[in-house]
C-alpha cells in the first residue's frame, strides 16, 4: 500500500484490494437486507457493494481529488475458478435432464447477438458514425463485454473506427452495470405475471443445507485442492481453442470444459464427489470476484466519451438493451418453456446479453434466493449459453465488416 500526496493517487496491492472487496460484499448484504426493494427486485448484493464504491471513487477522480490504484489480479484467477465449478456441475445426469433446452438456448443467444450487432450498425450509421462502432457498443460490448471489445477494438480501428477500444469498452462497463441490475427485476416480473413456482424437491439454498452437508476441514481441502488443478488443466483446452480462426475464446473457456470433463471422467471411475463443498467454492469465488470487478470500474471512462460518441454510446446502449429485454421477455421465455426455470433463465440472459456469464450467475442466483432453486437454470444455462455466445459473437464480429 502506498499513497502518492502529489497526485492524491492510493495505491493498493492485491491483499488490500482482496480484502477491500470482501468488505464489499459485507456492504452489499447489509444495503440489500435493509432495502426491501432491492429484496424484492433480487439485486446481486456484491454488485451493489461495488457499484456504491465505484461510483464514489469515481466522482472523486474526475474531480481531480483522490484516485486509487487497484492490484486486482486476483480477480481473474476467482472467476476462473468459478467456471470451473460450474462446468464441474455439467454432469451426464444434468445433459439428459436438459438436453430439451439447449435449442431454445442457442437460437436466443443467436437472435441476441444478430439483433444487438444489426442495430448498433444501423443506429451508428444514422448518427454519423463509423458502423463499426456500432457492432462494438452494440453485440461486441453488450453480448461479448470487456474482453471481446478490447480485442476486436484494435482491429476495428484498424478499419477506420478510430476509439473503437475506449467507446467499447465503456459500453461495456455500462452494460456490465445494467444487466447486474435488470435481470432480476425482469425474473420477478415474469414470476409474478405468470404466478410461478418453483419446484420444492430443488433445495439447494435451502438455510439448513449445513446441518445436512456439515463442514470438513479434509474433504474441503481436497475439493480446494481438487477445483484448483481442474482449472488449471483447462489451460491447454484454452491454448487449444484459441487456434480456431475467427474465434475469440475467453481463458474461462478452458476452465469451463475441464470442469465438465473431469465430472464426468470422476463419476464414469465412481470417485467420491461432494457438490456441496464444489458450490461453496463457487458461492465464495463468485461473490469475491463480483465486488472486486465492480468496485474497481473507472466510470470517468464513460463521461470521458464525449461528443458524438457519447452520444452514440448512450443511443446505441439504449436501444439494444429494450432489444435484450424483448428477446428474453417475449421469445426466450417461451423458448425456455415458459415456467419457473425459464424466468431464472431469462435473468441470466438479460446477464449474459448485457454483461457476461459471471452476471447471468450473479442474475440468477439472486432470483433463486428468494423464489427458490433451479437446478437446469443454475447449471446447464451458464455454461451453455456463455459457450453460445463466446461462439457466435466472435464470428458476426468478424464477418459483419465484410460484408458491409
Amino acid at each position: 500500500m502506498n499513497f502518492d500526496p502529489a497526485t492524491s493517487t492510493l495505491t493498493l496491492d492485491l491483499l488490500a484490494t482482496t480484502g477491500f472487496g470482501c468488505v464489499m460484499v459485507y456492504l452489499g448484504k447489509g444495503i440489500v437486507r435493509r432495502v426491501k426493494a432491492f429484496q424484492d427486485w433480487s439485486l446481486p448484493a456484491p454488485v451493489i457493494g461495488g457499484l456504491f464504491v465505484a461510483l464514489i471513487l469515481s466522482f472523486l477522480k474526475s474531480r481531480g481529488i483522490f484516485t486509487v490504484q487497484w492490484t486486482s489480479t486476483l480477480s481473474s484467477h476467482l472467476m476462473n475458478l468459478f467456471f470451473t465449478c460450474v462446468g464441474f456441475g455439467f454432469s451426464r445426469t444434468l445433459l439428459d435432464r436438459g438436453k430439451k433446452f439447449c435449442a431454445g438456448i442457442a437460437l436466443s443467444v443467436l437472435l441476441l447477438v444478430l439483433l444487438q450487432g444489426i442495430l448498433g450498425i444501423a443506429v451508428a450509421s444514422a448518427l454519423g458514425m463509423h458502423p463499426l462502432m456500432g457492432i462494438q457498443i452494440g453485440t461486441g460490448a453488450l453480448a461479448g463485454g470487456v474482453g471481446t471489445t478490447s480485442a476486436f477494438g484494435p482491429v476495428y480501428e484498424s478499419m477506420g473506427a478510430v476509439g473503437a477500444t475506449e467507446i467499447g469498452v465503456a459500453a461495456a462497463t455500462l452494460g456490465m452495470i445494467i444487466g447486474s441490475l435488470t435481470g432480476g427485476p425482469l425474473a420477478v416480473l415474469l414470476i409474478k405475471s405468470h404466478n410461478l413456482k418453483s419446484d420444492p424437491n430443488e433445495s439447494a439454498f435451502e438455510e439448513d443445507s449445513e446441518s445436512v452437508f456439515p463442514l470438513n476441514a479434509k474433504t474441503l481441502l481436497s475439493s480446494v485442492c481438487m477445483i484448483t488443478i481442474i482449472a488449471a488443466c483447462g489451460i491447454p483446452i484454452y491454448l487449444l481453442l484459441s487456434q480456431i480462426p475467427y474465434i475469440e475464446m475467453p481463458y474461462f473457456i478452458g476452465c469451463l470444459f475441464a470442469g465438465a470433463i473431469a465430472r464426468n471422467v470422476l463419476e464414469a471411475l465412481h470417485v467420491e464427489i461432494r457438490p456441496q463443498e464444489v458450490e461453496t467454492i463457487e458461492h465464495v469465488s463468485l461473490d469475491i470476484f463480483l465486488a472486486i470487478t465492480i468496485m474497481t470500474m473507472d466510470l470517468t471512462k464513460i463521461a470521458g466519451s464525449a461528443g458524438p460518441m457519447l452520444a452514440t454510446l448512450v443511443i446505441v446502449s439504449i436501444v439494444c438493451m429494450r432489444i435484450s429485454f424483448a428477446v428474453s421477455c417475449f421469445i426466450g421465455f417461451r423458448m425456455y418453456k415458459s415456467d419457473y426455470n425459464a424466468a431464472c433463465m431469462c435473468a441470466g440472459l438479460i446477464g449474459m446479453g448485457m454483461g457476461s456469464g459471471s452476471n447471468a450467475v450473479a442474475n440468477e442466483r439472486a432470483v433463486m434466493e428468494k423464489y427458490g432453486y433451479s437446478h437446469i437454470a443454475w447449471i446447464l444455462y451458464p455454461a451453455f449459453s456463455v459457450l453460445c455466445v463466446d461462439i457466435f459473437n466472435p464470428l458476426f464480429m468478424s464477418f459483419a465488416p465484410g460484408l458491409m
